[in-house]
Formats: structure tokens, C-alpha cells, sequence
């Protein structure tokens, strides 16, 4: 299946997110402190001062795979001060006429539900929260642009049109994990 998003850097010539919210993909993705794309990220996250995200949802799977992550995230996040955990989502929160965050969680896990052929009772709800929490970030932080940084392309077309010709585009970004990667790279 092809990527069906343009690369960040010509779709969204503006600043990189100072605001990243991580799904779990893209963390186990990344690999431990020794591979060349973790060294490039924790470079960009401290040298453009980014915060981090990590949805209620993606520190439960994390907990899950602690046995298979290099990197115990939750851990860092409980001791720094540049990972935040987003424990509870506000379905209600919207900014300006934008949707909902909760309409936009149940819009964008059918969407993901139809892609990934799985009936959506049984589908996970935590790729569909990243937008969620993107929306309550937006409205509640002084971040202009928020990036859901993932490595699922079902998620990233799923994510983007349900935001496509709201409020949302273009401030909720959707970085595909080698995008943002290489875009940290160049900057």
C-alpha cells in the first residue's frame, strides 16, 4: 500500500510541531539510544525545545510491550519534564468550529476499522485517540501546530481525512515516522 500523504516537508512548509504526540508505533519504531533515527530525534527534542506526548491509550500498550521496547518511555515520561502523559481524554473539547475531539476519535477509528477489515468492536481505540488529543492540545496549550508522529499508514490515511477540510488541517499534522526523521535531519 503507497503513502497517501505528501511528505511534511513540501505539505506543510511551516514550522515543525513544537508539540509531538507519540503512538506507540512510532516509539518502538525508533529503536533504543543506540540507532542512528532515536540519536537524530533526541537531538531534535532538545536542541527545538518539542514536548511530547503520550495518549492514556499508548501507555497502556507501552506497559504491554515493556519486554519488547528498548526504551522504557513510561518510566521517562513519570521523570522528565519534556514527555507529558495525556491520561484522560475530554471528548467534548473543540477548537473554534472545528469537531468535537470525541466525534473526530469515533470518526477516525470507523475510518481505520474500514481499512484495516476488522470489525470495530474488536479494533484498538488508540490510533483513533491521537487526533483527540491533538484537538484538547490545541485548545488548551499555546502550540499553533501539533504532530501525531506515527509508523502506520492505515492510521495516517484514517487521521488525515477525517481532519481534511476542517479546522483541524493543516494544525493537526500527520508525520509518518521516515518524514519526520528526515526532516529533523535537514533542519
Amino acid at each position: 500500500m503507497g503513502h497517501t500523504s505528501e511528505p511534511m516537508s513540501d505539505a506543510h512548509p511551516s514550522p515543525f510541531p513544537t508539540a509531538l504526540i507519540c503512538d506507540t508505533s512510532f516509539l518502538r519504531t525508533i529503536g533504543g539510544t543506540e540507532s542512528k533515527s532515536y540519536q537524530t530525534f533526541m537531538q531534535f527534542i532538545q536542541t527545538n525545545e518539542c514536548e511530547l506526548y503520550l495518549s492514556g491509550r499508548v501507555v497502556e500498550e507501552l506497559t504491554e510491550q515493556s519486554g519488547y521496547m528498548s526504551i522504557d518511555w513510561v518510566d521517562r515520561a513519570n521523570t522528565t519534564e519534556w514527555i507529558t502523559v495525556v491520561e484522560s481524554l475530554q471528548p467534548g473539547v473543540r477548537v473554534h468550529d472545528g469537531p468535537r475531539a470525541g466525534e473526530l476519535m469515533d470518526c477516525v477509528h470507523d475510518r481505520l476499522a474500514r481499512f484495516e477489515q476488522t470489525d470495530p468492536d474488536i479494533l484498538r481505540k488508540t490510533d483513533a485517540e491521537l487526533p483527540a488529543v491533538a484537538v484538547m492540545l490545541l485548545g488548551s496549550t499555546p502550540h499553533q501546530f501539533v504532530g501525531v508522529i506515527l509508523d502506520d499508514r492505515n492510521a495516517e490515511r484514517a487521521i488525515a481525512g477525517v481532519i481534511q477540510n476542517t479546522y483541524y488541517e493543516g494544525r493537526i499534522r500527520i508525520i509518518n515516522i521516515w518524514d519526520a526523521i528526515e526532516r529533523m535531519e535537514s533542519l
